[in-house]
């Protein structure tokens, strides 16, 4: 993630007011971040930006990583047996990573204070993948995370320099009912069963 003071290119990204070059007040006003934070995953910051309309990535896109599959494993094996060493190896062999460097898990956890770790792992690991939209659907806990309002940061740059800093929900607002964990069946499925299907609830 890019974030106020975080290099990138030739530069500190710039995302307080005024006067923030990546603030909603930049020259690129236009396509500014509402958050105050940019992504960074994915992007190739070795590419000359001249024109940045002419800008194409190359990278394919990685529907699989080995790390989603350790991940995978972990949370089927703690569902189906509890946190036993299998467990606790998949989760810290990704933590323990060089470019993650983070400490083990503490032992004697749960299999209810596992689940909540291994979820926290997967939105963290797995962030801007495609992969927490599904996952809490199918945890069914969006009800939970879909309905809080998101949130930005506020970055004032004072006359002395000095930098304050205030959470603002910036972005839109949310509204995840019941009806969204399922697809509506079409009608024409419906009648094409002889009105055997029903349709699913709230639709």
């Amino acid at each position: 993630v890019l974030y106020n003071g975080a290099p990138y290119r030739d530069r500190n990204v710039e995302t307080f007011r005024p006067g923030g070059l990546d603030s909603p007040e930049g020259p690129d006003n236009w396509n500014s971040s509402k958050s105050g934070y940019y992504l960074r995953k994915f992007m190739r910051e070795d590419l000359p930006i001249i024109n940045p309309w002419d800008v194409a990535g190359v990278q394919n896109w990685i529907y699989f990583r080995y790390t989603e599959m350790v991940l995978n494993y972990a949370e089927a094996q703690n569902e189906a047996v509890g946190p036993d060493a299998s467990v606790y190896e998949a989760i810290n062999s990704i933590r323990s990573r060089a470019s993650v460097n983070m400490p083990a898990l503490p032992a004697g956890l749960s299999q209810a204070e596992m689940r909540e770790r291994i979820r926290h792992e997967r939105r963290i690991e797995l962030a801007f993948e495609e992969h927490r939209f599904y996952d809490v659907r199918r945890w069914m806990i969006a009800s939970q995370t879909e309905n809080e309002p998101a949130q930005g940061i506020s970055i004032t740059k004072n006359s002395d320099g000095s930098l304050s800093y205030s959470i603002s929900t910036a972005l839109t607002g949310r509204a995840f009912q019941e009806k969204h964990y399922w697809l509506p069946i079409p009608r024409s499925e419906i009648q094409a069963s002889n009105n055997l299907l029903e349709q699913n609830p709230g639709y």
